[in-house]
């Protein structure tokens, strides 16, 4: 009882820690095209070359989740599988996308997931052809 329970804290922590990650992924994603954006019209505000690089190579990463994973993250998985373990009540009967999710929690707003996946696609193009447009070593 006790070694369940404390698997259960364990499963759960982690499922906690994995979110988190999520969210910080999410937010450099969408702080990275932003600056991108913002860079396209003022050079001096996206100089940072290694950001630029890591930054390009993760957005094309999760642009191509949809492609490669039946459309789920895989820390979405993994997260949801962890709160199974964890006996976490409220789980719904299959993990649902990370941004769907939240968008649904904190917006109150349904997302169709094939709109978001053409919404991805778009900006990760926007980023890469800003990237061809005023590449890093450039600017």
């Amino acid at each position: 009882m006790i070694a369940e329970t404390h698997m259960g804290l364990s499963s759960l922590f982690l499922a906690d820690l994995l979110l988190a990650i999520h969210f910080v992924w999410a937010a450099w994603m969408i702080a990275g095209i932003l600056l991108a954006l913002l860079g396209f019209l003022k050079p001096s505000l996206w100089r940072w070359k290694k950001f630029r690089i890591t930054h390009l190579a993760g957005l094309i990463g999760t642009a191509s989740v949809p492609f490669w994973s039946d459309g789920l993250c895989p820390l979405t998985i993994w997260e949801y599988n962890l709160r199974v373990a964890a006996g976490t009540p409220g789980v719904p009967a299959q993990p649902a996308s990370f941004i769907i999710h939240w968008m649904r929690e904190i917006l109150f707003v349904d997302v169709d997931p094939l709109i978001l996946s053409i919404i991805t696609g778009a900006l990760a193009l926007a980023t890469v052809i800003i990237f061809i447009l005023r590449p890093p070593w450039r600017v």
